[in-house]
């Protein structure tokens, strides 16, 4: 812009240029060459600004480079315009950079760590929106040689991999580029960035709680301005763009701060939000506070981690040895038998006592491998099918059942005791940190009802995003619902145990009898047997690192595992299954209710004989239903393969199936013709 001074006939210009935004450097092309580790060879300080946490690249520059002197600036893919989104990007650099160390090798793991703590390797974290400029600058301080890296490439495995298409412009000892490029990099680092706290005491606990996070800073005595006007759409964050991992993790963890957190931070001001002291001051406190006020049950500190390659568990931060007790674990072995026989002559109905134990094993054998369950779907997530890896098994049915009582025997015989959590703790924000602080340590509730499922549990359930830790959880949940409850993309993302076999309410005294056998039985077991469990599978991973098939995995592991140490053959139920054998038969509570719906006495010839009712019309079954005020229907078909309803077809009250598909379902061939009436519907293979 210009404009004229008539005083001096001048004319004034009033561009003005403060460094930031889009630049762009004039340069002369010379040569190519395919990528290769060997340009970081020959210097011995390297200075990295780098977009996307590659943590495991970083790792490999430290241990296979001679650089006394490193640094990295980690940054974000997306803008951050809030605090909490820096508090969740912290949250998230740091604890990934933790663990990628923990995970080394010890000798790696003690000479990253020694670099940490003589001040060689120095990392630090975003905390303000900055350029996207990728960064490499190596420096041999002995002869004065540099080498300036930039473009478009972060520093990760797959971007220097050959994987994606980037490019990476190279100015070795020019100069004018090394002023430059170090210059921007300096600023950068000194006014919006903040040291990682990385000391190796630290590195062990690769969870970061809140109050940890470089931005909360109490000694900080400056007021951080973000700013929060909005710009063009980033990457993640519209509909038209794929959302990248960091960003929907970083998403994923905004959305578990704390209400009381979360209610401190103040709303932007014309565009910009102030983070005073006294408000960084508040949060840590707020934050320290909700840690620190734990229930009884959370002061258990219940925490189990398992090294899968040196064969070593740690229970409640404890090693836990794996040389089982024989005696021990042989007595556990016919208790738990001995249990799972109290079924028989007690309870009835249903689909009767040995499908119930059948399937009651399939918990069983879920339950023991649930601890290596966090590994599967890792790897599941990169290269597999993260549904045959469920990490919620969900138990329900008719009311004495025994589905509490079981979860609390196989959870004593793991344990010691029938660890649970008050189903009050069943929230989104509560889930999220179990998954971060329980470590392999299954989480138990008990008695949950379909709000708190909807709610809270389906997005948690539906997210086949990994945690931010190496290790976490898997969810056990019990509860007393009609077959309603569940949608389909919780069925099939989930472990179901459905029973209608079930200890008559009516007969108090066996009920009670049966009562006080169990607690015989719970008050005998050890954790013997399952650490024999433990030990076996651990070996077993030896040939088989990453099974295919958990359950055939975990079911051959304690079907051998009873037949060895118990006096007695096998029970019938005790025998090896494979997921197809469980994934075959986890619809059939919603088989069940489709068969009464389409019975033979709400079969119509034709549609408005009855109000309600079906009909059979070529290639189609058309189910009529009557809907209320709001148009809701009686039968809820959310728990319906989505691939059996004709979506375009169907409307209102009128519910249209494919023929083809729902006899495939049911595994049944509908009987007669089109026409005729026929006393039983389905004729089973």
């Amino acid at each position: 812009m210009t404009v004229s001074d008539p005083e001096h006939g001048e004319t004034l210009s009033l561009d003005f240029d403060d460094g930031s935004g889009l630049r762009v450097a004039q340069a002369r092309f010379e040569s190519e060459s395919k990528f290769s580790w060997s340009l970081f060879d020959g210097y011995d300080r390297i200075r990295i600004l780098t977009y996307s946490a590659g943590v495991s690249a970083i790792v490999r520059l430290l241990d296979r480079h001679g650089f006394s002197d490193f640094e990295c600036v980690f940054g974000c893919e997306s803008t951050l315009r809030t605090l909490k989104d820096i508090l969740a990007f912290q949250q998230v650099a740091i604890g990934d950079t933790r663990a990628a160390i923990k995970n080394l090798s010890d000798e790696r793991h003690a000479f990253i760590l020694s670099r940490v703590r003589e001040g060689q390797a120095r990392f630090r974290v975003l905390r303000k929106q900055i350029a996207h400029a990728k960064l490499y600058l190596l420096e041999n301080t002995a002869t004065g040689t540099t080498r300036a890296l930039i473009g478009s490439a972060n520093l990760s495995e797959t971007a220097f991999g050959g994987r994606q298409s980037e490019t990476l412009v190279c100015f070795d000892d020019d100069a004018a580029a090394w002023d430059y490029y170090l210059g921007m990099y300096e600023a950068i680092r000194d006014r919006a960035s903040d040291e990682m706290p990385l000391p190796p005491e630290r590195v062990e606990k690769t969870e970061i709680a809140l109050q940890e996070v470089p931005v909360l800073a109490t000694h900080d005595l400056s007021t951080l301005v973000i700013d929060n006007e909005e710009s063009e759409p980033e990457p993640g964050n519209g509909a038209s763009f794929n959302v990248p991992a960091q960003i929907e993790r970083i998403e994923k963890m905004k959305a578990a701060l704390p209400p009381p957190i979360a209610s401190l931070i103040p709303p932007p001001r014309n565009g910009k939000q102030q983070i005073t002291p006294d408000i960084r001051r508040s949060i840590v406190r707020e934050s320290s506070r909700i840690r620190s006020v734990q229930t009884e049950e959370e002061a258990d500190h219940r925490e189990l981690s398992i090294d899968r390659d040196a064969k070593t568990v740690t229970l409640l931060g404890e090693p836990l040895a794996l040389d089982a007790d024989l005696a021990a674990a042989k007595r556990d072995a016919n208790l738990l038998a001995a249990f799972f026989s109290s079924y028989e002559g007690t309870f009835e109905g249903g689909m009767g006592v040995e499908r119930l134990q059948r399937d009651y094993f399939i918990l069983w054998s879920w339950l023991y491998f649930a601890p290596f369950m966090c590994d599967m779907r890792t790897l599941a997530g990169h290269q597999g099918d993260i549904f045959r890896f469920p990490s919620f098994a969900i138990v329900y049915g008719k009311p004495s059942c025994g589905k509490s009582s079981l979860i609390e025997t196989l959870m004593t015989s793991m344990f010691g005791k029938a660890f649970t959590i008050d189903k009050r703790e069943f929230t989104k924000a509560q889930l999220r940190d179990i998954q971060h602080n329980y470590k392999r340590f299954p989480a138990v509730f008990d008695d949950i009802g379909r709000a708190a499922i909807r709610s809270h549990g389906e997005d948690v359930i539906k997210d086949e995003n990994p945690p931010l830790v190496p290790e976490f959880p898997c969810f056990v949940l019990s509860m007393n619902q009609e077959l309603k409850a569940f949608t389909d993309q919780i069925v099939k993302r989930s472990l179901m145990i459905y029973t209608t076999t079930a200890l008559p309410s009516y007969k108090e005294e066996l009920r009670h009898e049966l009562h006080l056998k169990i607690q015989d039985v719970r008050r005998s077991l050890s954790p013997h047997f399952y650490r024999e469990y433990l030990r076996r599978a651990l070996d077993r991973f030896d040939d088989d690192p990453h099974p295919a098939d958990w359950l055939a995995f975990s079911s051959t592991v304690l079907a051998g595992l009873l037949g060895d140490l118990r006096d007695a053959s096998p029970p019938k139920w005790c025998t090896p299954l494979t997921w197809d054998d469980y994934a075959g038969k986890r619809y059939e509570g919603v088989k069940t209710r489709i068969e009464h719906l389409l019975r033979p006495a709400t079969r119509m010839k034709q549609e408005g004989d009855q109000p309600i009712g079906w009909i059979l019309e070529d290639d189609k079954i058309i189910v009529i239903e009557q809907t209320d005020t709001f148009g809701r229907r009686e039968f809820d078909w959310e728990n319906v393969p989505s691939t059996l309803i004709d979506e375009n077809a169907s409307v209102g009250g009128r519910t249209v199936l494919n023929r083809r598909e729902l006899e495939e379902f049911l595994d049944a061939k509908l009987s007669g013709g089109r026409n005729s009436l026929f006393a039983k519907i389905f004729g089973r293979r």
